[in-house]
């Protein structure tokens, strides 16, 4: 029978297709956030990585419009710093004219309504769900119990993500009242930080294609991850999959339309 004749399992496979999407942009954000914070925060390094990277899958998942635009500016702010200032560019240059230029945008352009009018609201609660899952999995590193990268970040993709379908709706009405004048505001620094997140991500692979050997702690912590990271994808691409068609299966709502 014709794809075409089954709404249903289009529905189920493009589900499944645009969570495993998350689940691979998820991953290398919650291995290098980790192995960054890991020096200062030993175990609670899983609560802050998951955290971020619960915020910023959030906002691709649901505010696609805000998340794309701090792509862009990420990429291209990193790119004019590399070319400006080639050999005396680090990368706080990159990120505070990514942080700037992101809170610049959510200031002056005004998004359309759909997907991105809550997304200060869609970002919390992907850092909320992040954080609780984040937390179970501090604890169980406390108890000495070691976790791979694989099975932290499969674990995260599908708990968090099922965390944030089931909650962020109620989140998002409760706080559709609040005065549309901070709305400019949180969007912008929700940009601004995607930005600078996205930018470090150019960086790091802009110095790894160039040659360059640019020292720097941001650098060491990304080729110290490098060989985890394949796998922590498919991981997260893996659980993701699975984890958007039991969503689907099981009826929950997409999120786009708050």
């Amino acid at each position: 029978m014709s794809l075409a004749l089954l709404p249903v399992t289009r529905q189920l496979l493009m589900r499944a297709l645009l969570w495993a999407l998350i689940g691979a942009i998820y991953a290398p954000l919650f291995i290098v956030l980790e192995a960054l914070l890991e020096p200062y925060l030993g175990p609670l390094a899983f609560v802050a990585a998951a955290t971020g990277a619960g915020a910023i899958g959030a906002s691709y998942y649901s505010a696609r419009q805000a998340a794309l635009a701090a792509s862009l500016i990420g990429v291209v702010t990193t790119l004019f710093v590399l070319i400006l200032f080639f050999e005396h560019a680090a990368f706080w240059h990159a990120a505070l004219l990514c942080g700037v230029l992101g809170l610049a945008t959510g200031l002056l352009i005004e998004f359309p309504t759909r997907c991105t009018a809550n997304v200060p609201a869609k970002a919390l609660v992907g850092a909320l769900s992040g954080a609780v899952s984040g937390t179970v999995l501090s604890l169980v590193a406390m108890l000495g119990v070691g976790l791979s990268p694989v099975v932290a970040v499969a674990f995260l993709v599908s708990v968090n993500g099922v965390i944030f379908v089931a909650s962020v709706r109620k989140v998002a009405t409760a706080t559709g009242g609040l005065p549309r004048r901070w709305c400019p505001v949180a969007e912008g620094l929700v940009i601004g930080v995607i930005a600078v997140i996205v930018g470090g991500s150019f960086w790091a692979f802009a110095n790894i294609v160039s040659g360059y050997d640019r020292s720097g702690f941001f650098l060491d912590v990304v080729e110290s991850t490098s060989s985890a990271l394949p796998l922590a994808v498919a991981s997260g691409m893996a659980a993701g999959s699975v984890t958007g068609a039991l969503l689907e299966l099981f009826n929950f709502a997409w999120v786009d339309d708050l």
